[in-house]
């Protein structure tokens, strides 16, 4: 999903060891602890026990927190004024976008309604 650019920024950024980054990319691709194991030819025990010192590390509680941790991490890297991460939505803005055309402009996100307690009555 990100550019090697942008994982070696998030790298730089959370302070990642070299194998970390390759657990966390293993994490962000769906991968069980097994399969990050055989790709990296360690035991499925030295990932486990890397996923759980990258939780303490990240202040993370699971692997759907890393995951929006490190998200987190490039939207933060990628508005920064410094920032030499390209925005998506500066890319379509500036026609350069690939997909421009090819799908509809996305509409606002809203409900139509209200949402309403739990627990009280509909009114229809």
């Amino acid at each position: 999903m990100f550019s090697d650019r942008a994982w070696r920024e998030i790298t730089r950024s959370l302070k990642l060891s070299a194998r970390e980054l390759q657990i966390v990319r293993g994490v962000f691709d769906d991968r069980t602890d097994c399969a990050i194991a055989a790709d990296l030819g360690i035991s499925p025990h030295t990932v486990h026990t890397y996923i759980e010192r990258l939780h303490h590390k990240l202040a993370v509680a699971d692997r759907v927190e890393l995951v929006l941790r490190v998200m987190n991490e490039f939207l933060l890297l990628a508005v920064a004024p410094e920032s030499t991460l390209l925005s998506i939505r500066a890319n379509r803005a500036a026609g350069r976008c690939p997909l421009a055309g090819r799908f509809p402009a996305p509409k606002p996100f809203g409900m139509k309604e209200p949402m309403k307690p739990l627990g009280s009555t509909p009114t229809h």
